[in-house]
């Protein structure tokens, strides 16, 4: 039982250990040169850097690694000297959790003191840019970007979130934090309005939903009746088990006439033979008769008695 029990901690615990971790992390859409988009914080313009959680798990990317120095390719490296060339993302704060598909934006400002979402690096305008994401063990690269030089605003982004080719996306498309799915065109509620310019098919669809509704609740309060109809004729034929009488209570002898009776009993009787004793003499009657004593005494006195 202990074995089973075990067993079962064990793969809740690599199952959090899975859902926590970063390997669902991918490269969403990058921004080189900004100098109309977002700003952080404090009110600043950089380069940023998406990321998408690919998973329905939440992941978290704490501890993770974030470099744009290809030298960390390099296999021959320790991961000591693999981590000196890279940004690690601190731990200790809520916000690297990410919910399942959700996102995450770094400013790479090179400005880490800001705080836990500025990288120690940049980005190199109207060049060819490498990012790579490692774990948090510094070795196990998990995604890697090569972004084109790119126009002012512009952003490489993926056509869907997390998945998919790259391609390059105008200033007025880009999509910080969000998805990189635009919806274009007429939209459902626009077409229904279109469609149904007088309200008939609304009408219709809400007459429908309502007479739905009362015909559940007719069903539902039918079926209720005929329980409670079938549960009291059980409960009419099934006979009635007599109640047991009820014990009679003793009849207390109440403190009246009784009581004063035994009380005057118990004082006569007391009287009687209370006052009764031995009516003795005042003289004293001594017998004459030998006692044993004196018996012994003339015994021994006279052993030999006279003839």
């Amino acid at each position: 039982m202990k074995k089973v029990f075990l067993s079962i901690m064990m793969v809740l615990a690599a199952s959090a250990g899975f859902a926590q971790g970063a390997k669902s992390l991918k490269f969403n859409e990058i921004l080189v040169t900004n100098t109309a988009s977002i700003v952080d914080e404090y009110g600043c313009r950089s380069a940023w850097i998406e990321f998408h959680n690919d998973a329905f798990a939440p992941a978290n990317a704490r501890n993770c690694f974030l470099t744009t120095n290809r030298a960390v390719l390099n296999k021959e490296l320790s991961a000591p000297e693999r981590i000196k060339m890279m940004y690690q993302i601190p731990s200790g704060d809520v916000a690297t959790h990410i919910d399942g598909k959700q996102k995450m934006l770094f400013h790479a400002d090179a400005m880490p003191k800001r705080g836990v979402f500025h990288t120690s690096f940049t980005l190199a305008d109207s060049t060819e840019n490498w990012i790579a994401l490692y774990d948090a063990n510094g070795t196990t690269l998990l995604d890697s970007v090569t972004v084109p030089a790119l126009g002012e605003n512009q952003s490489w982004a993926r056509e869907k979130d997390g998945v998919g080719a790259w391609k390059i996306v105008t200033a007025d498309n880009v999509t910080p934090a969000a998805t990189n799915i635009v919806e274009q065109g007429e939209g459902k509620v626009a077409k229904f309005k279109r469609l149904d310019s007088r309200g008939i098919g609304m009408t219709v669809m809400c007459m429908a939903v309502v007479f739905s509704a009362l015909a559940i609740l007719w069903w539902l309060f039918a079926i209720i009746g005929k329980i409670f109809a079938s549960t009291i004729s059980s409960a009419k034929k099934a006979p009635a088990k007599a109640a047991a009488p009820a014990p009679k209570a003793a009849p207390s002898a109440k403190g009246g006439k009784a009581d004063e009776e035994m009380a005057a009993i118990c004082m006569a009787l007391h009287e009687h033979f209370g006052n009764v004793h031995d009516e003795e003499s005042d003289i004293l009657t001594i017998d004459g008769g030998e006692s044993s004593w004196h018996m012994l005494t003339h015994t021994h006195s006279h052993p030999y008695p006279y003839n």
